[in-house]
């Protein structure tokens, strides 16, 4: 049975009823909806933690006609190979949930038993997650503090989401392996010059963390058509770059009724050590 860990004292919570409580008295409620907040409050001065719920409708959205689909078969086929028979699996940033049920559906098929936890800093990203799976562990916290015990973890994702490596070899068990993906240069080119007027392409992706081992590097790249001005808004509005574009730059995609642009990812398989 997975336990979440305590983030006042570190302590293992035991799930009773509607609430996480561990024995120092430290309780925390579920909500409604599924998920549990275990972000503490003095993390953040902001009002708002996260992705908004405009951002994930359009990723939600966006993500569900398939754009993405052969990044998300690729880390299943990974995670697939590469896992034991009973897997605890920990998405690290996971958003609304497409890749966290997507593994977790894979490891299944494939025979597999699966517990999943999802931790994103976003209350309306969990949301979604929840309604994508009811039996997904999720948590609001930071990936720099992820409220899951030491060692615990078979398989961690971190997908497109801030990266803590101390964190990583922490929660995973010695031997357990970490998929992180991460944009190419080229990702998405199209949509910046599209926006701009000197687009610029994305560093070179590396990652190359302390305690791990890395097993396999793979590039995946395509192109991708959206024909229509949904799909080209929801695409930007679940980028970054929506919220750093003026309203003048905004307009130009507006008036875009298709768009055929880029895309890639570079996918990092990598193997816990037994010490760093």
């Amino acid at each position: 049975m997975f336990h979440f860990r305590c983030p006042v004292c570190a302590e293992a919570l035991q799930r009773e009823n509607s609430r996480w409580f561990c024995r120092n008295g430290h309780s925390y409620d579920i909500a409604r909806q599924g998920y549990v907040n275990l972000l503490m409050s003095n993390r953040s001065s902001s009002r708002r933690h996260g992705d908004d719920r405009a951002m994930v409708l359009a990723r939600t959205r966006f993500l569900e006609r398939g754009y993405y689909e052969c990044l998300r078969a690729r880390i299943c086929a990974l995670a697939v190979e590469n896992a034991g028979e009973e897997v605890c699996l920990v998405d690290a940033g996971c958003g609304e949930g497409w890749y966290t049920v997507g593994v977790k559906q894979a490891l299944e098929r494939s025979g597999k038993s699966c517990t999943a936890v999802g931790v994103d800093i976003s209350r309306a990203a969990l949301i979604q997650a929840a309604r994508r799976d009811r039996e997904l562990f999720l948590a609001i916290a930071s990936v720099s503090s992820l409220p899951v015990p030491d060692g615990t973890a078979d398989l961690l994702l971190n997908i497109f989401a801030p990266a803590s490596d101390g964190e990583f070899f922490r929660v995973l068990k010695p031997g357990g392996i970490l998929i992180a993906a991460l944009p190419s240069e080229d990702h998405l080119f199209q949509l910046k010059s599209a926006i701009y007027d000197r687009p610029y392409r994305n560093p070179k992706p590396e990652y190359s963390p302390e305690g791990f081992e890395l097993l396999k590097r793979e590039e995946i790249r395509g192109r991708i058509l959206l024909d229509s001005q949904e799909d080209i808004h929801n695409l930007f509005l679940m980028t970054p770059y929506y919220y750093k574009t003026g309203r003048a730059d905004q307009e130009k995609l507006e008036r875009c009724l298709q768009l055929e642009t880029d895309i890639g990812f570079d996918v990092f398989v990598l193997r816990r050590k037994a010490r760093p």
